[in-house]
């Protein structure tokens, strides 16, 4: 099979996405854990102002109001900031095994599999971070992320096959590569 445009393409993105988990892994407990405030006051602040201009709300929090919501949605969002990384992987790796034409129940098991690998790996490379830990629950919030990526994105193909094959049943489609 020739090597083409796309499965190059795709390649590079699994490897670039990759890349950037490892380099956001990287960072230390400080350095990671700022990064997160800093983008959680944000949009907090932004949201504050978007609802006073709107007129549904009319003053500030207090400062000590505004680190405590801070801290109440850090850690939360930190487990989705990961979902999420790793949601974005799994649907970039489906892309890569599909540009190989591999069948698609193989494409949705090797894209969970090679998501939840990269997430086993990423957790060990945090445990050499300083302040930061490995811990198997991270993997499986990993893992989960890339499960609904890899669903959204085949529901997605199934979608954009049926309405290109209105003629085929569902089980036809289904089984379409």
């Amino acid at each position: 099979m020739p090597i083409n445009k796309k499965i190059i393409l795709s390649i590079v993105l699994v490897i670039l996405w990759a890349g950037l988990i490892f380099v956001m892994s990287s960072m230390n407990t400080n350095e990671s854990n700022d990064k997160s405030k800093s983008t959680i006051n944000k949009v907090v602040e932004a949201t504050v102002e978007t609802t006073n201009d709107l007129g549904i709300t009319d003053k500030h929090p207090s400062e000590n109001k505004m680190k405590q919501v801070i801290e109440k949605l850090n850690g939360p969002l930190r487990k989705v900031a990961h979902a999420s990384e790793f949601c974005i992987l799994g649907i970039l790796v489906y892309m890569c095994l599909k540009a190989f034409n591999i069948k698609k129940y193989k494409i949705i098991l090797f894209s969970i599999l090679l998501s939840f690998i990269y997430a086993c790996t990423d957790e060990f490379h945090q445990s050499f971070v300083q302040g930061r830990t490995s811990q198997f629950t991270d993997v499986l919030i990993d893992t989960a992320g890339a499960v609904i990526g890899v669903l959204f994105i085949n529901f997605i193909f199934y979608l954009i096959n049926k309405k290109k094959h209105p003629e085929l049943k569902d089980d036809k489609i289904i089984n379409a590569n």
